[in-house]
């Protein structure tokens, strides 16, 4: 799943996962608040996105914010099964460290990513 709310990355991003896979549903939202009602639905296995990709700044619900109600409104076993790589435009140590402390953020990114980036993401986390 990608949550930005630039249209231009969510095509990029999901033409680079399509081509690791072209059977691989890629689910998107514009912002944290369309992520959190689209997880809250209810999502067979097939539906459940295995990988969150999530942008910082947003409007209406920032990455941030959807960190604090992804943790309060889904349960360990749902979580379990979604890793959540954070994204940034400035890589900071400072954003970093922010984003690793949450205990559902596994991994961080820099904005933009590439072909590449999403193989290594994919091989650390699925493999």
């Amino acid at each position: 799943m990608l949550v930005d709310d630039d249209e231009t990355t969510n095509f990029l991003n999901r033409f680079f996962l399509k081509q690791l896979d072209s059977n691989l549903p890629v689910f998107t939202a514009g912002n944290g608040m369309e992520a959190i009602e689209f997880l809250a639905t209810d999502l067979d296995e097939d539906h459940l996105p295995c990988l969150l990709v999530l942008d910082t700044n947003m409007p209406v619900m920032n990455g941030w914010e959807f960190l604090d109600g992804y943790g309060q409104q889904f349960e360990a076993d749902f979580k379990d099964k979604i890793v959540i790589v954070m994204l940034t435009a400035l890589d900071t140590e400072e954003n970093t460290a922010l984003a690793l402390a949450n205990p559902n953020v596994m991994d961080t990114a820099q904005k933009p990513l590439s072909d590449i980036s999403f193989k290594a993401l994919i091989k650390k986390h699925f493999s």
